[in-house]
């Protein structure tokens, strides 16, 4: 990101990565279903020793904590509203309410603008 600096005015020296998502925590508080397996996207599986990344300590701990067992992020189809929640609190620490706010205002006018005009064009059809 540094090198685009000069072409596109954005500079990351105050650039925070603030990693959220489903930990144990959040998972056994939302009741969401772990699925007994490790495989990945590519459909290897982490659990397999023959896997590369298996014997890796990120995997051999998260092994020893959880066990060959995992939850998707599709789980949260579940529990959207606890997904949502999830992200806004973790935006609220960076973004004030009054912000937050003005820009829940701005999405509703235009997802009402939106519905509007798709009505319009259902109409049409």
């Amino acid at each position: 990101m540094v090198s685009m600096s000069g072409a596109t005015g954005y500079s990351p020296d105050a650039l925070i990565i603030d990693r959220f998502g489903l930990n144990s925590d959040f998972i056994e508080a939302q009741g969401l279903s772990w699925t007994n397996n490790l495989i990945t996207s590519s459909g290897e599986d982490l659990a397999n020793s023959k896997h590369n990344d298996h014997r890796k300590p990120y995997v051999q701990d998260y092994i020893q904590r959880f066990g060959v067992r995992k939850v998707e992020a599709n789980a949260l189809v579940v529990r959207p509203e606890a997904g949502r929640q999830l992200c806004l609190d973790t935006v609220r620490r960076y973004i004030p309410d009054d912000l937050l706010s003005d820009f829940e205002t701005q999405r509703e006018a235009a997802q009402q603008q939106a519905r509007t005009v798709v009505a319009q064009l259902l109409d049409r059809v």
